[in-house]
Formats: structure tokens, C-alpha cells, sequence
């Protein structure tokens, strides 16, 4: 894939960080910039290794395949672009409500463990970008400032707009995902 496909999906599974962060945002009185680094760095570090995992894993399936010309690593790779897409707008259509309250606690532990849920997310878009055979340099790279940015916009806009920018953020990062899975189709498959 090249840098412009990369970014696209890679924005698109990130989406799920920024509805996550602007959640979090919408609950606080001021947005501090000790945690908000905290959060950036943590984020940015456990996704990067995330990709990087189902990235490795991906090339490795890739590399084992006993025809390349078969195609089946592609088309894992459409499905898996899909799927993802596909429970993400599912997410926005669903519409859960939160609780929107003041809570200057960052609650660490459930942050964690949204990260740890949303990560899942990551690592198998890293194996279809593995099957695809993009580039380590490149996506590492890519969900690093990806994830910052997310971090940092889902925050303020949580802020200042609430948490019903959530569905927007699930329903574009499910459309980029879908648009991943087109545009690998007329690139990779049916070449």
C-alpha cells in the first residue's frame, strides 16, 4: 500500500481513540497538559506496537503463502478493511449514550482498557497491512502521528462539543475503512 491508502485506514481504525477521547473530554472542567502528554505517549506507544505485531504476523502469513500469485492474502486483507469498517458504523448507528458529567479524573484503569479493546482493532488491520506487504517504516510512522493527533483532537473537541461527536468519529473511521476495502480491491485483486 502506498502512504496515501496507509494513512486512510490507519486514520480510519484511529477514529475509534478520538470518539474514546472525546468522551473522556466532554467529562472534564480543564484539559490539563501533564495527562494529556501522558496520554498521547501511552496511546501512541500501544498502538505503534500493536500494528507492529499484527504487522509482522501479516508479512510473515504473506511470506508463507505457497502461491503469491493466488491472491488469498489480498482478499483476507479486503475482508478484514471491511469488517472493521463495517463494526465501526455499526458503533454509530448503535449510539450509546454516556453519562456526561464533570470528572477531572483521567480514571486510568478504563482508559487502559479501552486502549486495550481498540488495540485489538490495530493489530488486525496491522495483519492485513502485513498481507498487503506495506512497509514497517511507514506504518509505524503512520499510527504514531495518527494516534497523537486523535489523542489531542478528540480531547478538545469532547470539550468544547461533547460526547455526541463520537458518532460522527465511529461512522467516518467506518467509511475510511470500507473506502481501504474498494480501493484494495481494484489495486490488489483484480489486477
Amino acid at each position: 500500500m502506498n502512504w496515501l491508502e496507509t494513512i486512510l485506514v490507519t486514520l480510519g481504525v484511529s477514529l475509534d481513540i478520538f470518539a474514546a477521547m472525546a468522551c473522556k473530554g466532554a467529562q472534564l472542567s480543564k484539559i490539563e497538559k501533564k495527562p494529556l502528554m501522558i496520554l498521547c505517549v501511552l496511546f501512541a506507544v500501544w498502538q505503534t506496537v500493536a500494528l507492529y505485531i499484527g504487522s509482522a504476523a501479516g508479512l510473515f502469513l504473506r511470506m508463507r503463502e505457497v502461491s503469491p500469485k493466488s491472491g488469498n492474502t489480498e482478499i483476507i486483507a479486503v475482508a478484514i478493511f471491511g469488517v472493521l469498517g463495517i463494526l465501526m458504523i455499526r458503533k454509530a448507528w448503535k449510539n450509546e449514550p454516556i453519562v456526561e458529567h464533570r470528572d477531572d479524573r483521567y480514571a486510568w484503569k478504563g482508559l487502559i482498557a479501552r486502549l486495550a479493546l481498540i488495540s485489538i482493532g490495530t493489530l488486525v488491520l496491522g495483519v492485513a497491512l502485513g498481507f498487503l506487504g506495506t512497509g514497517t517504516v511507514t506504518l509505524l510512522t503512520v499510527i504514531s502521528a495518527a494516534t497523537v493527533v486523535v489523542v489531542i483532537a478528540g480531547l478538545y473537541v469532547g470539550y468544547h462539543m461533547g460526547y455526541e461527536q463520537k458518532t460522527k468519529a465511529y461512522a467516518i473511521g467506518g467509511a475510511l475503512l470500507l473506502l481501504g476495502a474498494v480501493d484494495t480491491v481494484f489495486r490488489y485483486v483484480m489486477v
